[in-house]
């Protein structure tokens, strides 16, 4: 997963009430309430253990031992998403969707042995 701090400022207006939301264009996740993880092909098909990083900068190991990871899968995380509203001191559910890094390039050779394998699975 690749995670990135950027900074935005706001200039805050005479008049705002408390709870006033504020959106910026193409600042967000690709859906409210969703984390992107970002996972290599070969660990999505083979298992693997992922650490991600959850609200209050707590750290998360997901484990996917005996699961095949296809892009747009997503894990639901119960209790660890944001904060609800009306519920003091608990969380919503955190979703986090893969995204599955492939190879830009495959050899002849590597092509010829993802075919061998793989063809008899589906």
């Amino acid at each position: 997963m690749v995670q990135e701090i950027e900074i935005l400022k706001i200039e805050v207006m005479p008049g705002w009430r408390k709870g006033t939301k504020i959106k910026f264009e193409g600042k967000g996740d690709e859906k409210p309430g969703y984390l992107p993880a970002e996972i290599p092909l070969v660990d999505a098909l083979t298992g693997c253990s992922l650490p991600i990083s959850i609200l209050g900068g707590e750290k998360l190991t997901l484990s996917f031992e005996n699961t095949v990871v296809y892009p747009g899968y997503v894990k639901v995380i119960e209790g660890q998403g944001m904060p609800t509203l009306k519920n003091d001191g608990k969380r919503g559910d955190l979703h986090v969707k893969f995204l599955v890094d492939f190879p830009k390039e495959l050899s002849d050779e590597q092509r010829q042995e993802a075919f061998r394998i793989l063809e008899n699975c589906c």
